[in-house]
């Protein structure tokens, strides 16, 4: 049974192909999907394989799907097994007014459904539900443009050692990796410490894997709150332990590779540099490093990190950050526990010099720290 449905989508291929690409999300538009699961390691490309729950009328089926075509901005092929069987291909084509997209089916039904005679039935049957489907796809394409997504990132707002951050639409930003940095693991992160609770910026989508988008926040960051109001240094270094204790009650996912004891997930790089005072509070950004370990354990990196590491700010920044990090990272240990990550901060500092981003400097603070030298 061959089955064809068309429709023309207000936006360009490419655009299309960052929402189709993720399997996941086409029970956001396809009427008669009830659910998606990936089943493979891979998230995209050909071997990528998910099982999915479809409804039509009374009836439910599983079918298992593997993706065999898979050419970025213009065409996914994907083969069925179950009580319907076949093999189905999205084609993106450019057109004036943005893009054709055209569904191709050519599916087998079992003998219990009625072989030859029951596809006649079904045809215009399921062509009816793929249609709607097509102007669900439409609809959800419009509301993503509304909501500025699927859009080029625009102008750069920050940027690091390993990625930059720029803005995408009015209520989002796209953080990219840089130098090949993969942000899945990122990505991960925020929706599990998200749905513990945690504060991190909301996750909306992986664009590819080196690039996801978050909801916009605006406000300083720590580093920048306490270098222009050093009176609060107290209060923010108490808040710095106080998020690593919070995060200490978030188990991490059982596949995250682990780093010390525990089961924690753990941020390994939280700084104030890494926390934005937002309109609800502090809120902890850049989760590329995070795994699987104990809360002592990432504090005793943040210590690590707050006696030697480097401001890259201005000269004046630079010599109050230096006056103050100290006694910030003292506060810091005191309310969080000093013998709970005094105990660790050998192992810390390994960790910390393999980030080849270190100074020479810092190297040399990171190894006098460790042997209990630092001043």
């Amino acid at each position: 049974m061959e089955i064809r449905v068309v429709i023309d989508l207000p936006a360009p291929p490419n655009e299309v192909w960052n929402y189709l690409r993720d399997v996941t999300k086409h029970s956001e538009w396809m009427i008669d999907t009830v659910s998606v699961q990936v089943t493979s390691k891979i998230l995209e490309g050909p071997g990528l394989t998910f099982d999915c729950l479809t409804a039509v009328g009374p009836f439910r089926v599983h079918d298992h799907m593997e993706v065999l075509e898979w050419e970025p901005d213009h065409l996914m092929g994907v083969q069925h097994a179950g009580i319907v069987s076949g093999f189905g291909r999205f084609t993106l084509l450019p057109n004036a007014g943005g893009t054709r997209f055209c569904w191709d089916e050519s599916i087998q039904l079992r003998w219990h459904f009625g072989g030859k005679l029951g596809e006649r039935v079904a045809k215009p049957i399921l062509a009816g539900i793929w249609k709607r489907n097509l102007r669900g796809l439409r609809r959800r394409i419009i509301e993503r443009q509304e909501a500025g997504l699927g859009l080029e990132p625009g102008g750069l707002i920050n940027v690091g050692s390993e990625w930059e951050l720029r803005h995408y639409g009015p209520e989002h930003v796209v953080r990219t990796g840089t130098r090949g940095l993969d942000l899945s693991r990122e990505a991960e992160a925020l929706v599990a410490v998200n749905a513990a609770g945690f504060p991190v910026p909301r996750f909306v989508e992986q664009l590819e894997p080196s690039s996801i988008v978050m909801e916009r926040l605006d406000g300083p960051t720590m580093l920048e709150d306490l270098t222009s109001r050093p009176w609060t240094l107290g209060k923010h270094a108490k808040n710095l332990a106080r998020l690593h204790r919070a995060l200490g009650a978030v188990a991490a996912p059982s596949h995250w590779e682990r780093v010390s004891e525990g089961e924690s997930v753990v941020h390994l790089d939280l700084h104030p540099g890494n926390i934005k005072i937002s309109s609800r509070g502090p809120v902890v950004l850049n989760w590329s490093r995070s795994a699987r370990g104990s809360s002592a354990f990432d504090a005793a990196v943040t210590y690590v990190i707050l006696r030697t590491g480097v401001s890259r700010n201005g000269r004046f920044a630079r010599l109050l950050i230096g006056t103050l990090r100290k006694r910030f990272a003292n506060v810091f240990l005191k309310e969080f526990g000093a013998s709970e990550v005094v105990s660790r901060v050998r192992e810390a500092a390994e960790l910390r010099l393999l980030d080849p981003d270190l100074s020479s400097h810092e190297r040399e603070a990171v190894f006098a720290l460790a042997r209990d030298e630092l001043d």
